[in-house]
């Protein structure tokens, strides 16, 4: 049960940290049975220095507005009406190029500049200019390039805002509708989050992998979300006004079969591991539906080791 780690290193860990125990009347469990099962209460003692060590955190169960959000994998792209190819009208040779990728630009600022094959002395050339202001986010060709006519030269996009795309697989398909509230989350920035909304979804599965594009518009003032950056789409499929919530790593055991530890007695160093029924949830934090009181105090830090210490006597 529980998460990270192997159970022969939290059982070594455990005993090297865990209280002398006693006998304790009505408990009816052997020692060492505490990880069997989720559905199991007990209590088990951790002393100040193994709280310490084990750097256990707590969080009150408390009343909270509360959201269920289902998780797509996706990427950054840009909006097709904020987006535009530069293209040579011209078969010719590249011989001068005034922007690089990344590069900010004005519409109508000269890019490139083409020389025509055409015979001439010197022969005619043509000049391209940005099609709209945003940033280049691709640059294709370099000077002294050869290049046929309508070859994509450079990509310019503007990217105050930009599009999270989705896969949705036909299990998931039905919980999301266009308006739906979506937290974004990349790689490249770890604790930020990105506010979106769906914006459309597609109209046919793609045949390779059976999923439906889903596109949610976000706001990206900062440019920090560029094209192509893998994202994390958690789109808000329900929420309750009123949820009793905990963090979500205050969970132990597999969905449905769950539990948490809850601090009894802080000066003797108390916790009661509680089975817990799950209701809504989203990225971050767990309704929870039965097993809990407002005001709870959940382990969500060293949970994962309190449940291979032997039960309080």
């Amino acid at each position: 049960l529980g998460r990270g780690g192997s159970d022969t290193t939290a059982v070594a860990l455990a005993a090297a940290l865990a209280a002398p125990v006693s006998a304790h009347e009505g408990h009816d469990e052997a020692p060492g049975t505490a990880s069997a099962g989720a559905g199991v209460s007990l209590i088990v003692q951790v002393s100040r220095e193994a709280r310490a060590n084990l750097g256990l955190e707590l969080v009150e169960a408390e009343i909270r507005p509360m959201e269920s959000t289902l998780a797509v994998i996706g990427e950054i792209a840009p909006l097709p009406n904020r987006a535009g190819a530069v293209t040579s009208r011209i078969a010719g040779r590249v011989t001068w190029i005034g922007v690089a990728e990344g590069d900010s630009v004005r519409k109508g600022a000269p890019l490139v500049e083409v020389e025509s094959l055409q015979l001439g002395d010197p022969p005619p050339r043509a000049r391209y200019s940005a099609p709209l202001s945003g940033r280049v986010v691709d640059r294709h060709v370099v000077p002294g390039d050869s290049v046929e006519t309508n070859a994509h030269l450079l990509e310019i996009a503007d990217l105050g805002e930009v599009l999270a795309v989705g896969h949705l697989f036909e299990g998931q398909i039905g919980r999301v509708k266009i308006g739906q509230k979506t937290r974004v989350r990349v790689p490249s920035y770890p604790g930020a989050v990105f506010e979106g909304v769906v914006e459309r979804i597609g109209s046919a599965l793609d045949p390779a992998n059976r999923s439906l594009p889903v596109y949610v518009r976000v706001p990206n003032s900062e440019g920090k979300l560029l094209p192509r950056m893998p994202a994390e789409l958690a789109v808000v499929v329900a929420s309750s006004d009123a949820a009793l919530a905990i963090p979500r790593s205050a969970l132990l055991g597999d969905f449905g079969n769950e539990f948490v530890f809850v601090e009894q007695d802080p000066e003797q160093g108390l916790f009661k591991r509680v089975p817990v029924v799950r209701g809504l949830d989203d990225d971050q934090q767990a309704e929870i539906v039965e097993g809990l009181l407002p005001g709870d105090r959940v382990v969500t830090v060293g949970n994962y080791s309190l449940q291979f210490l032997p039960p309080y006597e």
